[in-house]
């Protein structure tokens, strides 16, 4: 429900024009996200321009790094399962064990470590990736 961060809901049954007014009101709304950068520690992630920082350098990555970074930065806290960075970041046609998300991440973690001096990508290993926080140092 509106807890659960919905912006509206409707009970069953409910009649289709009532939808269609709901659907045709929200998409009058503008939604404007205030900070579209995502950030922990010395990375920043530009989810606008989809550039990456390191200690304020930006550091070229591909779209798929990119879309790794991003996700990673938008689950702080918890580790992201290789299923879910698929589920994510490719579309339906990778196949789970090709080795893909492994050979993106350990780029994304060495050009980051070029610029940082250390990995800040760690590898829980049967949970997932997750970004290094302080608590992890």
């Amino acid at each position: 429900g509106l807890d659960a961060g919905a912006n509206d809901y409707m009970e069953k049954p409910f009649h289709l024009q009532e939808l269609e007014a709901r659907i045709r009101s929200l998409t009058r709304r503008k939604f404007v996200q205030k900070d579209v950068c995502l950030e922990s520690g010395g990375i920043k992630f530009d989810t606008i321009k989809r550039e990456a920082y390191a200690k304020g350098e930006k550091v070229p990555l591909t779209r798929k790094e990119n879309g790794i970074l991003e996700y990673l930065l938008l689950n702080l806290g918890r580790p992201v399962s290789q299923e879910e960075l698929m589920e994510h970041v490719w579309d339906a046609s990778v196949d789970s064990f090709s080795g893909a998300i492994r050979v993106h991440m350990s780029s994304l973690r060495r050009k980051l470590k070029a610029v940082l001096g250390y990995d800040p990508i760690l590898n829980k290993v049967g949970e997932g990736y997750k970004i290094r926080e302080e608590s992890d140092r």
